[in-house]
């Protein structure tokens, strides 16, 4: 399995290793952008925006699945629960819908304004060639 990491600054280190579905998190959660420096293993750094997939990947459902006796997490059926040790065929399964947190929360609205502007001239232009 892949093993990233992400460059810090010189006194902080690597953090990692990570697997791949921490790093999803953390594009998840806003703290991995495009612009963070990662690196798959031993090769060379270069910008997460980069990674084919990865933010759509991050955008896509999780799926759980949870053991319906003892309510652990376990591996997707069929399985043994690593906490009770009963077998499952069946799980619990939870679906979450993902989002990528914006570490510049300004950037919606101002895409937002963008568009309304440009409303704004198409009925300028549209209401000048009425007349």
């Amino acid at each position: 399995m892949a093993e990233w990491f992400i460059k810090r600054d010189e006194e902080s280190g690597d953090l990692g290793p990570l697997r791949p579905p921490d790093l999803l998190k953390m594009v998840r959660e806003g703290s991995v952008t495009r612009q963070t420096m990662i690196r798959k293993n031993d090769s060379a750094y270069f910008e997460a925006g980069q990674v084919g997939g990865l933010f759509e990947a991050a955008m896509r459902p999780t799926i759980e699945h949870f053991c319906p006796s003892c309510k652990h997490s376990v591996n997707e059926p069929p399985t043994v629960c690593a906490y009770c040790g009963q077998e499952l065929y069946k799980a619990i399964t939870k679906i979450t819908e993902n989002t990528i947190s914006l570490p510049n929360e300004k950037l919606p609205s101002q895409a937002g304004r963008s568009v309304k502007n440009w409303l704004k001239k198409k009925r300028i232009v549209k209401d000048d060639s009425d007349e």
